[in-house]
């Protein structure tokens, strides 16, 4: 059991409560194990819905189903909480950070616009 604050993905500043499977819970005590595990995640692929999260852990034949509340997104921050084990499911440009990022618009003052057009017409 974790908390985190995604103020930078969603602008919320009340902190979030994101669990490990029930079935790798107990893990944490046994870092020898975690080096070990044979473990495949499916998951959907890279889009910018915040709220939702698709996939599945399979281990020794058995799948387990993973949602929103079993993941931490690039931009959240861990809150009263230590330290976890994580898998990186997504990198780069395929976070759903990024993948909400638009093109930023360049901003120009009317100064700007006018003083192009001036330049532009005494070249011409």
């Amino acid at each position: 059991l974790c908390y985190i604050e995604t103020a930078e993905l969603d602008g919320e500043t009340n902190l979030k409560k994101r669990e490990a499977l029930q079935e790798t819970c107990g893990l944490e005590d046994h870092i020898d194990q975690l080096s070990s595990l044979d473990v495949e995640i499916e998951c959907e692929a890279p889009n910018n819905n915040l709220g939702r999260f698709e996939g599945n852990l399979t281990s020794k034949g058995k799948k387990f189903p993973l949602s929103n509340g079993n993941i931490l997104l690039r931009g959240a921050r861990l809150k009263n909480t230590q330290w976890i084990f994580g898998v990186v499911c997504y990198a780069g440009p395929d976070t759903k950070l990024m993948k909400n990022s638009g093109k930023v618009k360049f901003k120009r003052t009317k100064l700007d616009r006018l003083l192009n057009r001036i330049i532009l017409s005494v070249k011409i």
